[in-house]
């Protein structure tokens, strides 16, 4: 899209006020607001946002010191540029648009503390190897009152279709998205108490993280004119089911859009490249937990018999490893990681999966045999992370995934993330114990529940 269809379209649509947006990197929407007067100018010339933003914690609180930007560059600014094909009249508030963008330097070079210069980054790695990355986020959310923060209605309604009538907000966010371009597909009730997916398709590039984030962040806004909260926080209470946000992802060949993932003439219909991919997110799993599993809270989601995987495994529609192959063939096939937690930011993790599938690729990793069974009961597996700290560490030693997916950008999440466990540690005398570990902390609610 240019910039004269943009004007046209706010010009048609009675437009007043354009939110300029970009994820921090917890994938929370942070931004300014821009009247209509001064749009076509900061669209061409860049719009100035702090630095910080690239190291804030959920609460925006600043990790001051070794992610490149903040108080290593003496708090400056960046320059925002829209990146307009991302335009869209946002239905659910007044006479507003929106339009996402990247963060820059003033010299020009690509700020890549900025999660989504780090996928495109590692989309361009894949299109020099001739493929389109093709990936759908499937989150899981809570719908609570807001003083309270408990669910609306108790129970395990889970696909209970009485349920999917249970507040209207639950029309009003299928009606909305589908307007912002969201494909809807289907709506259900999920195991914990008002507990909820909807989920939507899949699409190509920076498309498929920048839909995730849109829908992320419009369901907060949604929910609040609703009088209502959603949240998307991992592990809201330690004894109901967790959200999970499993990610769904093909190779198609970039020349003529054919799925490289499927071959019909394999006994199980995968590609030796399907199979690669495979081989890479197990060899990089233990450091793909950091950005599936981005916060203290996360870990507590890893338990056996949970639908949530706890061990480094793949099978075929096992629903008890860490990576299922759909029973999906030909142009669908594809691979559901489902290590991903509701948490997580869209664009770390379509950037760390599909690095880690293309490392396994050009290094031809073969995975071991599928799982048949339920994997919580095998004792041979190599298991999760149990904590941000072992995740962090086993990235930090991952020096083909740091490669891939820019040192400049991971040194500022790695920087960012042991801040936030520092934060927690200094909140919470017990951080790290069986006894921190079997429960969620009020804490941890305080900092996740509302943004996240």
């Amino acid at each position: 899209m240019q910039l004269a269809e943009v004007m046209q379209i706010l010009k048609q649509e009675q437009i007043e006020f354009i939110r300029f947006e970009a994820p921090d990197v917890n994938g929370i929407s942070r931004g300014k607001m821009v009247a209509l007067a001064n749009f076509e100018r900061v669209a061409e010339k860049g719009l100035a946002m702090v630095s910080d933003l690239l190291t804030w914690d959920p609460q925006a609180d600043v990790a001051w010191l070794g992610t490149g930007y903040a108080e290593d560059i003496t708090f400056s600014d960046l320059l925002f540029f829209p990146d307009l094909s991302t335009f869209k009249v946002v239905p659910w508030a007044d006479r507003t648009a929106r339009v996402l963008g990247d963060l820059h330097f003033y010299d020009g070079r690509p700020a890549m503390g900025s999660s989504r210069h780090v996928f495109r980054h590692v989309l361009d790695v894949a299109r020099d190897m001739n493929y389109t990355c093709r990936s759908g986020h499937e989150y899981e959310f809570y719908i609570l009152d807001p003083e309270t923060r408990q669910p609306l209605f108790g129970g395990h309604q889970i696909m209970t279709t009485l349920k999917h009538e249970a507040h209207p907000i639950l029309r009003d966010i299928q009606r909305h998205m589908t307007r912002m371009g969201i494909e809807i597909t289907t709506c259900n009730t999920e195991w914990g108490p008002a507990q909820y997916e909807i989920n939507f398709n899949a699409t190509d590039g920076m498309a498929g993280a920048d839909q995730a984030f849109t829908w992320k962040n419009g369901l907060k806004e949604i929910a609040q004119q609703h009088g209502l909260l959603i949240t998307l926080m991992t592990k809201p209470w330690i004894d109901k089911s967790a959200n999970g946000s499993h990610f769904h992802v093909s190779l198609l060949d970039a020349q003529t859009g054919q799925n490289v993932f499927y071959s019909p003439n394999s006994p199980d219909g995968l590609s030796d490249t399907c199979r690669w991919f495979i081989g890479g997110q197990l060899a990089h799993a233990r450091a793909l937990a950091a950005f599936m599993a981005p916060t203290i809270n996360c870990y507590k989601r890893y338990q056996p018999n949970s639908y949530a995987p706890n061990s480094i495994s793949w099978g075929h529609e096992n629903r008890s490893v860490g990576v299922r192959i759909k029973a999906w063939r030909g142009k669908g096939t594809h691979i559901e990681n489902r290590m991903a937690c509701g948490s997580s930011n869209p664009y770390l993790v379509g950037a760390a999966c599909l690095a880690a599938g293309l490392d396994g690729i050009r290094r031809q990793i073969e995975p071991p045999q599928p799982i048949s069974t339920n994997a919580y009961k095998s004792t041979n597996l190599d298991r999760i992370p149990s904590s941000l700290e072992e995740a962090l560490e086993a990235l930090e030693q991952d020096e083909r995934l740091l490669e891939l997916l820019t040192h400049e950008g991971m040194q500022t999440f790695i920087v960012d993330k042991q801040y936030e466990i520092a934060k927690a540690k200094a909140a919470m005398p017990d951080y790290g114990s069986p006894e921190f570990q079997a429960r969620v902390d009020a804490w941890e609610r305080d900092e996740f529940m509302e943004l996240i």
